[in-house]
């Protein structure tokens, strides 16, 4: 089975997405994953990169994350020792991922510094990063680049370098329509209730075309909503209800002229996809009481 043949069996859909992120691999391009919080983005990146079978080394953005955290530093105790050179060198992920040919993944690569990002620039195109006291480190065949970006976070981020986006392919994803949510919500629940998954799901759509919503939810919403409810045999509509604030009032946004509270939407809309007609080939199991 080809490479991303094997993808296709860990994802559901996404087929341009792939085919174009092992367009970019197989040429060597750097490659950034951007996206909404919950539309797939790292589990795209964990995919492609189990199917690569290559060393991954991941790292998280954030305010803390510098240039020698990534590139890596000399230990102390070992310099007093031996002196500066490769045996007192400590590699930090993006210098190991470049010295076994493996995957450097950067994750949530906006809310890094520019410092961070700046660091991680020569490896990109010319495959190779310069160290102070050591000869410069040349990445080996199979060094892969993969980056994840959430355009609509704007808090604690930072904009990227056009030096950065020079140099890498940009894949946008956005959340899969309803019949793909409901795949993804069986491949990670393993729920065989169809009814209570597509009811999920359908709830979950319908807080992103909310006309007083400005953020919905993501799948993930599903996901937990599936887990929580798919051992309860029969419940009524307002446990369904209940449970539905807990997990999605945090997950929406509303907008700032709304008229009414997270709380309200979500219990109305519980109300409204129960009253919905269903698709023809699903069949209520365990539905809420009257």
């Amino acid at each position: 089975m080809d490479r991303i043949a094997q993808v296709k069996k860990l994802i559901v859909g996404r087929e341009v997405e792939i085919q174009l992120a092992f367009d970019a691999i197989n040429k060597g391009i750097p490659l950034v994953i951007e996206g909404d919080t919950g539309t797939g983005k790292t589990e795209l990146a964990k995919a492609i990169s189990s199917v690569l079978e290559r060393s991954f080394y991941r790292v998280d953005g954030d305010d803390s994350l510098t240039a020698v955290k990534l590139k890596g530093w000399f230990d102390p105790a070992l310099v007093l020792e031996k002196g500066y050179n490769s045996e007192t060198f400590v590699p930090g992920p993006l210098v190991r991922a470049m010295t076994e040919g493996g995957i450097f993944f950067f994750n949530e690569t906006n809310r890094a510094p520019s410092e961070a990002v700046n660091a991680v620039l020569t490896a990109l195109d010319e495959k190779l990063v310069t160290l102070p006291r050591l000869n410069p480190i040349k990445a080996l065949e199979g060094f892969t680049a993969i980056f994840c970006v959430n355009p609509s976070e704007h808090i604690a981020t930072n904009p990227l370098p056009r030096a950065f986006n020079d140099r890498c392919i940009w894949i946008s994803i956005d959340h899969q329509p309803l019949k793909e949510s409901v795949l993804i919500v069986k491949m990670r629940t393993d729920c065989n209730n169809e009814w209570l998954i597509w009811v999920c799901c359908r709830l979950v759509e319908r807080t992103r075309n909310h006309s007083e919503i400005e953020n919905g939810s993501s799948v993930r919403g599903a996901i937990q909503l599936v887990l929580i409810l798919q051992e309860k045999l029969e419940f009524e509509s307002s446990v369904l209800v209940r449970i539905a604030i807990a997990v999605l009032s945090k997950k929406i946004v509303l907008k700032p002229d709304s008229s009414q509270s997270e709380e309200a939407i979500i219990t109305n809309l519980v109300h409204e996809v129960l009253s919905e007609e269903l698709p023809n080939d699903i069949e209520r199991k365990g539905f809420p009481k009257k």
